[in-house]
């Protein structure tokens, strides 16, 4: 008997250090392929919009508030982004987004996304013309490097 009333409480001690580790582990990344309408929701909820095609495809057509921020830029870009807010990224097709994405992550990004299917998937108005998106710490881009200095002497 005693025996037996052990086990269970040793079931139970298990079971308690389980769920306890559950809900106090830390969450992983999130993120993952969404649908046009799940962007929608993501940036009016915050999240960053990147556009990673050409600049000279961001001017024929883009998401209304969406950054330019062409895919072999991104390196560049990203280093100074603050990687909790949820960053969505697309393109035309949805494979420069994804590798995109798979860059942010490993980066160290919590929260990507990125749009299935490309722009094509987007079902809202699309805007031309180079305007950068009007959200704070928008980058314009002349498709040309841009050397941007982080230190000085003075």
């Amino acid at each position: 008997m005693a025996s037996r009333r052990w086990m269970i409480w040793a079931a139970i001690a298990v079971a308690v250090a389980g769920v306890g580790y559950l809900v106090s582990r830390p969450a992983g990344p999130q993120g993952g392929v969404v649908s046009g309408d799940e962007l929608a929701s993501l940036f009016a909820g915050g999240a960053r919009v990147i556009d990673v095609r050409t600049p000279i495809e961001y001017e024929g057509g883009h998401i209304p508030g969406a950054e330019n921020v062409p895919v072999d830029q991104l390196p560049g870009a990203a280093g100074v982004w603050d990687r909790e807010v949820p960053i969505a990224v697309y393109c035309l097709s949805g494979e420069r987004s994804a590798n995109a994405a798979g860059y942010l992550t490993a980066q160290g990004f919590t929260r990507v996304y990125d749009l299935g299917g490309g722009i094509g998937s987007w079902k809202g108005d699309l805007v031309t013309g180079a305007q950068a998106g009007d959200r704070p710490g928008a980058i314009a881009t002349s498709g040309r490097p841009r050397m941007i200095e982080f230190s000085s002497d003075t």
